[in-house]
């Protein structure tokens, strides 16, 4: 009896010393389901590089033959998210994503999972690393260190907005934090130099009422574009290019209004390997930004102002690669419009800024847009070779309901040419427009329950000149496009 006793109390003594340990691990979950229904007229195909006139999947027409025809969809996301942290030192996170970009899908698949009878292989793992802090080695500030495949974001409504495998070292230094970091973009060859390799630096600093950031990042790639090397041994690149970006922000309070403010230059060259025809390609482009809002009470006022210089089309075609003949026979030679880096998502956060038409909105996302992005070469993304004057009001009419009217206009800053339309002169030279058009959207978002909202977007847009299109008969104009769109979402 004694043992037993004796032997019950030990139980109870390891259980005991054992909780305070077990205590420190925690599974924290998070993610959101949502649906997306959209209904659109006149937007033309997506994935260019620098401008409609150079197509990379060779189209000249709003959506390739649904000229003035509308279209509409239905469209899934869900991301789940998991945290497992052993107390504040440790924590590893996987993050997984689901999607159907369309309802009724018949490949099945990646991004393919609203395909009839379910079961498809549509899980895809967009984060899983692993949060540490370094122990102390002699350097008397906090440092952090992020291994894996992570996101990799230096202003990503800007700049860099993808995900990648790499390191993220993080420094405290009151008031400031300093993040270096370091990935792997394409691995090649085990043997040859011909990888690509992406070095950043986020700085950020709380002073005052404002947040200061600043951010490098330098692109280093022996191969260009990224995929143009495969497995193979025996295939070789045809270009290489090291590309810079510098950028600049400032986000808080000035006096009584709300400011984000943005400025980002990129600077690089694009080189041939020796072809006598292909020369050297320059790149020199900026973009800045300025959003102000003006709180008063259940409403907010604002503007949203930003440049992004454009293309010369005698420069440059729309691939940038040195050699290619540009849309006035002239050899490429210089990108002056802004770009932003291969597989960057920047278009896709920008649309916070938009209407629902040309730079997409914030409330339903992956809906159809006139921005550009490239998985393996630079692109204009969202903002290259235009610019924007936005006005807008909000009114929360209800804990429960907000409302929002903006309008907007759009120019086009590309040179001898149009940053999206291909519209040419009697004489076969690209024409020269500056009116995108002006959009109109009103924006309705409701909160159903504490995590399910609703919302809906109506956008029209005037369309102008810029926007003409060159059919096989002439210069076609298409009717002006519109767009709405509502989604419900659930999140966690």
């Amino acid at each position: 009896m004694k043992k037993r006793f004796a032997l019950i109390l030990f139980g109870l003594l390891i259980v005991a010393m054992s909780a305070p340990v077990y205590a420190q691990f925690e599974w924290k979950v998070s993610g959101l389901i949502d649906s997306n229904a959209v209904w659109y007229n006149n937007f033309y195909s997506t994935n260019r590089i620098y401008g409609n006139y150079a197509d990379t999947q060779g189209n000249t027409a709003p959506n390739t033959g649904s000229l003035d025809k509308d279209g509409n969809y239905f469209n899934t996301r869900g991301r789940f998210k998991f945290d497992a942290a052993m107390g504040k030192e440790v924590t590893g996170t996987m993050f997984f994503e689901m999607d159907s970009a369309r309802w009724g899908e018949t490949a099945g698949g990646r991004n393919q999972l609203g395909k009839w009878q379910g079961d498809q292989v549509a899980v895809e793992v967009k984060n899983l690393f692993i949060d540490f802090a370094i122990p102390y080695i002699g350097i008397p500030v906090p440092m952090t260190a992020r291994v894996g495949l992570q996101p990799l974001v230096s202003r990503a409504e800007m700049a860099v907005n993808t995900d990648g495998t790499g390191v993220t070292l993080g420094f405290k230094l009151d008031p400031v934090t300093v993040s270096p970091y370091w990935a792997k973009a394409s691995h090649y060859k085990d043997y040859a130099s011909d990888d690509v390799d992406v070095y950043g630096t986020n700085i950020i600093a709380r002073v005052g009422r404002m947040t200061l950031g600043g951010y490098g990042v330098f692109y280093n790639m022996r191969t260009y574009p990224l995929t143009s090397v495969s497995s193979s041994p025996t295939v070789d690149p045809s270009f290489k290019g090291k590309m810079y970006w510098f950028g600049g922000y400032a986000d808080g309070k000035l006096g009584p209004l709300n400011m984000m403010a943005d400025f980002v230059y990129d600077w690089g060259k694009v080189e041939s390997f020796g072809a006598a025809a292909a020369k050297d390609v320059d790149y020199r482009g900026w973009a800045a930004r300025l959003n102000l809002a003006l709180p008063i009470e259940m409403f907010e006022f604002g503007t949203r102002l930003m440049y992004a210089t454009g293309s010369d089309q005698k420069d440059t075609d729309g691939t940038g690669l040195p050699g290619r003949t540009t849309p006035w026979g002239t050899t490429t030679k210089e990108v002056k419009s802004y770009v932003i880096p291969p597989g960057s998502e920047e278009n896709s956060s920008y649309g916070a800024n938009g209407s629902g038409i040309f730079y997409s909105n914030p409330i339903t996302g992956r809906t159809p847009d006139f921005t550009g992005s490239n998985a393996s070469s630079m692109s204009r993304g969202a903002i290259g070779g235009t610019w924007q004057a936005q006005l807008y009001a909000s009114m929360k009419v209800a804990p429960w309901y907000k409302i929002t009217v903006l309008g907007q206009y759009i120019g086009d800053t590309t040179d001898n040419g149009n940053t999206v339309g291909t519209a040419r002169k009697a004489n076969g030279n690209p024409r020269d427009d500056s009116d995108i058009g002006w959009e109109m959207g009103l924006f309705n978002e409701i909160q159903i329950y504490k995590n399910l909202s609703w919302g809906t977007v109506l956008s029209y847009m005037i369309a102008g000149d810029a926007l003409d299109w060159q059919g096989t008969g002439g210069n076609v104009s298409m009717s002006n496009p519109w767009f709405i769109g509502s989604i419900i979402k659930y999140t966690w």
